[in-house]
Formats: structure tokens, sequence, C-alpha cells
């Protein structure tokens, strides 16, 4: 009964009914796909998905400083120690690594991965029936294998560069706040 007379409890109802016809992060539902997808590919993808937003959308806010900013008058008028400020240099400086490569080189070196497979192959060459119904792969020329080595190897640097941008990530997870 207490409940129902306290202020809190109907402020909360209201603002939970609110969000749910209006969710407050809905540029992360944006990006989580509706069908089936391996944690392997969600979890990189909301966690580059909340340093963009956290770059692009929050630090853009009028109460909040751009990341860069270099706190020259918060320093001088002794708002803050330079402790303070190498601090915030430094995260900013990690943030905006992991951003650039997220943005930038990640897109660029996965077209170079789509680039390396073999141009012109059709499915139908690929796979054999066998009897029941089931397909068996067909051995993969030498010339070929050559291509799928070099997809490997790009495939092992984006994964090894996409898990220090989610380190960075998570070490930083507690600055990601406006």
């Amino acid at each position: 009964m207490k409940k129902l007379f306290s202020t809190y409890f109907w402020g909360d109802l209201i603002y939970n009914i609110k969000c749910f016809f209006k969710p407050r992060q809905e540029w992360l539902t944006d990006v989580i796909p509706d069908t089936h997808c391996d944690k392997v590919e969600l979890i990189p993808t909301i966690l580059f998905k909340c340093l963009e937003h956290y770059v692009e959308v929050e630090m853009k806010n009028d109460w909040t400083h751009d990341i860069g900013y270099t706190y020259e008058e918060e320093l001088a008028l002794g708002y803050v120690t330079q402790e303070y400020v190498d601090r915030v240099m430094k995260v900013d400086e990690d943030l905006l690594v992991a951003y650039n490569w997220i943005k930038e080189g990640r897109v660029a070196l996965k077209q170079k991965i789509d680039d390396a497979y073999p141009a012109g192959k059709i499915t139908s060459d690929m796979f054999t029936k066998r009897e029941g119904g089931n397909y068996s792969m067909n051995p993969i020329p030498e010339k070929e294998s050559d291509c799928y080595a070099e997809v490997t190897r790009l495939e092992a640097i984006l994964s090894k560069k996409d898990i220090e941008t989610m380190q960075i990530i998570v070490k930083y997870h507690q600055f990601l706040w406006t």
C-alpha cells in the first residue's frame, strides 16, 4: 500500500512507460541485428558503437568539452591540476586512436579483405552434391589458396586491431559519461 502513495513509484512508472515507447538508447538498438548474431560479432559492434556515440554525439553537447580540449583557461585559474590535464589528455588521445581505427582503419582493412578474395568464383563450382543431399567442398586450386592466405593474414590483422581497440574502450569505460 505504501508504494501506491509514493511519488517515486508513480514517477518511476511513468518514466518506464515513456522509455518503453521511446527508448533512450535507440542509437544502440539500431546496430543490434533483429536476427541471430553471435557474441563474437555482437560484442565489438556494441563497444564500437558506444565509442562512436560518445565521440560524435555526447562530446558535442554544450555542457561538455570536446575530445582534445586543452583546459588552458581552467589550468591558469587553478580549477584543475596539470596532473589531471595530463591524464585527461592521455585518455582522449587513446580514445581518438580507437575511434579513428573504427571509422577509418577498420573500414579500409575490411575493403582490402574483400578485394583479396578471388574474383569470379561461382558457388556451384565450389561444392559437389553427395548422396543423401549433403554437399562437400571441392579442393581449392593452389593458385587460389595464395589469395586465401592473404585473406587469412588480413583477417588476423583485423582481429588483432579490433582486440586492441576493445581493450582501450574497456580500459577507459568509466570516462565515457557526460
